[in-house]
């Protein structure tokens, strides 16, 4: 420490203070750091380093008394928050939120905090004597390595830790076993890179475990349900149409797997007819065989009596924009009729449309009236446009629907230079094709789906608005409930990742006070956001269109309505 800083009495300083001397400081670094590299440029930025890595240990004091004062109700008012439901589902949560990182670096801090900071009074869940550090030896690292490699040594000793208790081993041989880990692992972090490090995690994990197993491989059943595991791994070497999965199952659906594949598989079972079965590998026939097993039972799910968390039948929901749909119906019709001419084929869809629309009483009419499909054009959405009897207002995107003006976007492009005049680049993307959970399903496989699935034709237009089929019922019947879905795909609230099966459908206006179960008074939100609206934790408005959410000014002090960019872009 130099004279001028130790001449200060730090006590004399509010925190706030404190932390006004700090910004201070630092943006006076930033002044005086020259535009071109000077003589000891490195050593400054090691310094700035130093400082901040020193900084993240009462980072991680903090996460642990903000977790203390979130579980305690009579504490949560040093947080400003209410005893009771707030706008935050957990600590976790809170931390995320409030400091604008990753729900898994908040959960990563959390861990460290319990694991590398003294045990507090206040902490119910202390591992610990108060005052006692569950991880002594690393913990008196934090400020001097880098906060991933803590993170790698922490879940390396939870995991390890955690197959030794499932193995039955008593907490005094698992604290021995934690000691030798944490000083094996203190010894090493210091002097390696991050990528050394974590490989050297990673092969005293796998060494750890198999000494913990069983020699006669009679492993308990504790340790075998922890085996238990299905995950998503992602595409294979970029590919979005080749998605590898991981799957560790238990002897019954082991035998259930063989057999399905083997009986699929069997050249002996194949028809005459099938010579697509030959062409394909045998590893292709049988990904084709559990795909197709999935999609029969997912079919068939209403018969089973399974639901998902919203109380309704699991659903499929595929989505794509309407170019990419006629684009793939077009090119179906010209190769199921080659004969016909063009124009032909054209005014066939049309009145193809005609006859799944719930209007026909137009059906002569509009034959042959190419104004009925709607064209994207170049038209921005929003224009005022004077209501008439059209179905489209010609060359704006714009569509009377009932007393409802419904307004088609502009096409997406790939093609910077096609938006450089645009306000934002919400056109530069790829054509809508995907699903609810994969961001990407050749368009060709949504259109051969058809043939396997029932399709429920859905709407969206510019401000993602749906036409509404409002009904004298509480409860979201089916085609309402899967307009909702393939319009919010998820939980609506800006910050939340909960997908649409993990969701309920709110009623914004009460359907007690006359509120209409519609699409234009239903909004996808989990459990925790739903209870949250109902304590005014959370406010909905309508903007442009579509559902906004005002925040918690913890969350948002300016108070301005955002949406949900995840599943909503």
């Amino acid at each position: 420490m130099t004279a001028l800083i130790s001449e200060i009495t730090w006590d004399d300083l509010s925190t706030e203070q404190i932390y006004d001397v700090m910004r201070g400081a630092i943006d006076t670094l930033a002044d005086r750091e020259p535009e071109a590299p000077s003589e000891g440029v490195l050593q400054r930025s090691l310094l700035l380093e130093e400082s901040i890595r020193r900084a993240g240990a009462l980072q991680f004091q903090y996460t642990g008394l903000i977790k203390d004062a979130f579980n305690d109700q009579k504490l949560r008012h040093t947080l400003d928050l209410p005893q009771g439901k707030t706008a935050f589902r957990d600590a976790n949560d809170l931390l995320a939120k409030t400091h604008g990182i990753r729900a898994n670096e908040a959960s990563a801090r959390m861990r460290l905090a319990a694991s590398m900071t003294p045990a507090r009074a206040s902490d119910p869940e202390r591992q610990g004597e108060v005052g006692e550090t569950h991880l002594p030896i690393l913990g008196a690292l934090q400020g001097r390595v880098n906060p991933s490699k803590l993170s790698s040594a922490l879940a390396m000793i939870d995991e390890v830790d955690a197959n030794a208790e499932a193995a039955g081993k008593d907490e005094t041989y698992r604290a021995k076993l934690r000691r030798v880990m944490e000083q094996d692992l203190a010894e090493k972090i210091e002097h390696t890179t991050p990528e050394e490090f974590s490989r050297y995690v990673g092969q005293r994990k796998k060494d750890l475990l198999a000494s913990i197993d069983p020699v006669d491989r009679q492993f308990t059943q504790r340790q075998t349900d922890a085996m238990y595991d299905v995950h998503r791994v992602g595409p294979v070497r970029g590919n979005k149409n080749a998605v590898e999965y991981r799957m560790i199952t238990d002897a019954e659906g082991d035998e259930l797997f063989q057999t399905l594949l083997t009986a699929a598989t069997n050249p002996r079972g194949k028809d005459d007819d099938d010579a697509e079965f030959e062409t394909r590998s045998r590893g292709h026939r049988r990904m084709h065989a559990l795909r197709d097993a999935l999609k029969f039972v997912l079919a068939n799910f209403d018969k089973t009596g399974f639901r998902g968390a919203s109380g309704a039948h699991t659903q499929m929901v595929v989505m794509t924009d309407y170019a990419t749909l006629l684009e793939g119906l077009r090119d179906e019709f010209a190769e199921l009729l080659p004969e016909l001419q063009s124009q032909k084929r054209e005014n066939l869809l049309q009145r193809l449309a005609q006859l799944m629309s719930d209007d026909d009483s137009n059906l002569e009419d509009t034959a042959g009236d190419e104004s009925y499909l709607p064209h994207l054009t170049d038209a921005m959405p929003g224009a005022e446009i004077e209501p008439t009897n059209h179905r489209e207002h010609k060359g704006t995107g714009v569509f009377l629907v009932g007393d409802k003006l419904l307004s088609v976007p502009p096409p997406k492009t790939t093609n910077v230079d096609e938006i450089l005049d645009d306000k934002n680049l919400d056109r530069l993307q790829q054509r809508i094709s995907q699903g609810v959970y994969t961001n990407y399903i050749p368009p060709d496989v949504i259109m051969r789906m058809r043939c396997d699935v029932g399709i429920t034709p859905i709407t969206l237009t510019g401000q993602r608005q749906v036409l509404s089929v409002g009904k004298q019922h509480r409860q979201f019947k089916d085609p309402i409930r899967r307009a909702i879905i393939a319009r919010d795909r998820g939980c609506a609230v800006p910050g939340c990742h909960m997908p649409a099966s993990m969701c309920e459908i709110h009623h914004i206006h009460e359907w007690a006070r006359g509120g209409e179960t519609s699409t234009d008074n239903g909004v996808m939100m989990c459990a925790h956001h739903h209870q949250a609206v109902h304590v005014n934790a959370l406010q909905i408005m309508r903007v442009n269109g579509e559902f906004q959410f005002l925040l918690h000014p913890l969350i948002d002090p300016v108070q301005q309505p955002k949406k949900n960019y995840f599943y909503q872009s």
